[in-house]
């Protein structure tokens, strides 16, 4: 396994460091204040191969892998954490199972709008009585004939209130558990579909979060997304690849807060000298860069991992869990590091700072991670004829 990245890769991300400098990080304070989505940025960025850079050719991406997604997604989050929440939600959550799922015929429709950056999409399966037990969802889907009749609600879904595509997990009446899911692509407009207006966040303020309503909803056979009943088997397989990346929303805010705190103790003099010959300064600064060089390479691993068709459960739960704890300590570091000025909005401490708190909430809490953790532990400790 080689831990370095290629020439080709190293040339992917100088390429997209530089397009989000000149686009994304001047404009990043004022997206976040006025909580609107920068579609022109993302059009930009889906005509420059930067939305599902790890699709294939054929639907309207990249070719690439999923390192070439990893390493664009953290430069995005290193940017404007929300941008890449909204993109993330496009390109892997809904176009990723759309790719992996969908027949021919729905690739061919619903993807490459996506990657040229027209369209957002969304991926909804909580509930506001659902959240980490994602099994219990109750919205239903009652097949008559050649449709299905959908009602329910899904709340905390990225880009529900402006995404034209949405995916939606919901159960045949009377099941329980992991069978009588069935996952399906719904389109805005449709009748009896219906979103409510976005959220107000104390983070990711630029990425649209909203409910989902679903009365008496007609949908029709070829909108299912995968086989009927098997939608929660499809889900698990995905929230491995998701979780497989989420992590780099951690490492892209901690090397963000790095940066610009290795910036300000240079600068900044106290006592006569430059804060940055200070030994609890210099603790801070390592401790963040420490972290931010751990979780990187152990995140690499999982995709690659993942790339080489290997199980990552149990390491995705893993460095899910560390990258999200690790982030914590980098923001709070870096803010002590600036000190009162770290509290004002002048500077982008605060903003990395209320960013970084849905990271250990998102794709499955901190608390989730390591009960996942654990129960793999076990299960890979008892002897095999006690596995259950």
């Amino acid at each position: 396994m080689d831990f370095g990245l290629s020439e080709e890769q190293l040339m992917l991300k100088d390429q997209v460091r530089k397009f989000c400098e000149s686009k994304l990080v001047p404009q990043a304070q004022e997206l976040d204040e006025t909580q609107e989505f920068p579609w022109d940025i993302y059009k930009h960025a889906g005509s420059l191969g930067y939305i599902g850079p790890h699709l294939p050719v054929e639907y309207g991406g990249g070719g690439g892998d999923l390192l070439a997604k990893a390493i664009i997604y953290e430069e995005f989050v290193r940017a404007c954490f929300g941008f890449n929440l909204s993109v993330n939600a496009a390109d892997l959550l809904f176009a990723n199972n759309v790719l992996k799922y969908g027949t021919e015929e729905q690739k061919k429709k619903y993807l490459p709008p996506i990657c040229k950056g027209e369209v957002l999409g969304s991926w909804a399966l909580t509930e506001p009585e659902s959240g980490s037990d994602a099994l219990s969802i109750k919205s239903t889907a009652v097949k008559q004939g050649d449709y299905f009749i959908l009602n329910g609600q899904k709340t905390f879904i990225t880009n529900a209130p402006v995404a034209q595509y949405l995916i939606v997990i919901v159960r045949e009446p009377g099941t329980k558990r992991m069978e009588g899911g069935t996952a399906f692509i719904l389109e805005q407009g449709m009748k009896g579909l219906s979103t409510g207006t976005k959220f107000d966040k104390m983070g990711a303020r630029c990425s649209p979060t909203g409910e989902i309503f679903m009365e008496d909803l007609k949908v029709h056979k070829d909108q299912v997304l995968g086989e009927v009943g098997r939608a929660f088997h499809q889900m698990f397989q995905s929230l491995d690849v998701e979780r497989a990346l989420t992590p780099f929303s951690s490492i892209g805010i901690a090397q963000a807060a790095l940066d610009v705190s290795l910036k300000y103790a240079i600068e900044r003099s106290q006592f006569g000298r430059s804060i940055s010959e200070f030994q609890l300064i210099q603790e801070k600064i390592s401790r963040i860069a420490t972290g931010v060089e751990i979780a990187r390479t152990f995140a690499y691993k999982v995709v690659w991992m993942v790339q080489n068709g290997m199980k990552v459960t149990k390491e995705a739960a893993m460095i899910k869990y560390y990258a999200s704890r690790m982030v914590q300590h980098a923001v709070h570091d870096a803010l002590q590091i600036f000190g009162g000025y770290g509290y004002m909005k002048e500077y982008p401490i605060e903003r990395y700072y209320r960013d970084a708190r849905l990271l250990e909430i998102g794709a499955g809490t901190t608390e989730i991670q390591k009960t996942i953790i654990a129960r793999e532990l076990v299960h890979q400790a008892k002897p095999k004829g006690d596995l259950k």
